[in-house]
């Protein structure tokens, strides 16, 4: 970048905006004379997207920008629709939190206009009972958590997730794909009811 005055190519820069084209502020250092300069950043690329409303995917692609970085938890606009991104599948095959997007094969993402729906299953020693329930998408499931569901009581002892089986800790809903828990006496005092969240009767299919 020269000087329009001088045409020297030693500069200072004042002042940065923008993010996929930069707008420089320059001061020439061999002159003294301030001029801008304007940097248009790489083209956006298509980028494979899978997004989930509840049972159903949809795949596609988005534009972005090479040398954007994304990490789970941002929200995009894919077809008119704000969707949050839950997980980031890399070119090396593996999972990360965060990545450029140069470096990311598919992003998986849900909508964020539905509420999450979670798999809750009740172990009685091979005979699974399951419901499918509606929560907010920033609902936590924690792991020692005892829940009431119609007649039945459990104690979460692991969460399936998107990526992974969560054993400690807790996952949030909008991750979450089925929650496991052994059964307690229908007496026993529990953390929370999700009853009425209830949205598909699954008992007897797993």
């Amino acid at each position: 970048m020269k000087c329009p005055a001088c045409e020297s190519e030693y500069y200072e820069i004042l002042k940065s905006k923008g993010k996929h084209s930069k707008e420089l502020l320059l001061k020439c250092e061999e002159c003294g004379n301030v001029y801008k300069e304007i940097i248009v950043q790489e083209k956006p690329v298509d980028v494979r997207i899978v997004t989930s409303e509840f049972e159903s995917s949809k795949k596609g692609f988005i534009k972005l920008y090479p040398d954007e970085e994304l990490m789970v938890g941002d929200n995009l606009e894919f077809e008119n629709k704000k969707v949050e991104i839950t997980s980031i599948e890399t070119k090396r095959g593996g999972r990360a939190k965060k990545s450029t997007v140069n470096d990311i094969n598919t992003i998986w993402a849900s909508s964020l206009d539905i509420p999450a729906r979670v798999g809750i299953s009740i172990d009685y020693g091979g005979r699974i009972l399951s419901w499918k329930v509606d929560v907010d998408r920033d609902f936590e499931f924690h792991i020692g958590d005892i829940i009431k569901v119609e007649n039945r009581i459990l104690k979460v002892n692991s969460i399936k997730t998107i990526e992974r089986k969560v054993r400690k800790g807790f996952a949030r809903a909008n991750v979450a794909k089925r929650v496991y828990g052994k059964p307690l006496d229908a007496g026993i005092r529990y953390n929370y009811d999700l009853s009425s969240k209830i949205v598909k009767d699954l008992r007897g299919e797993e």
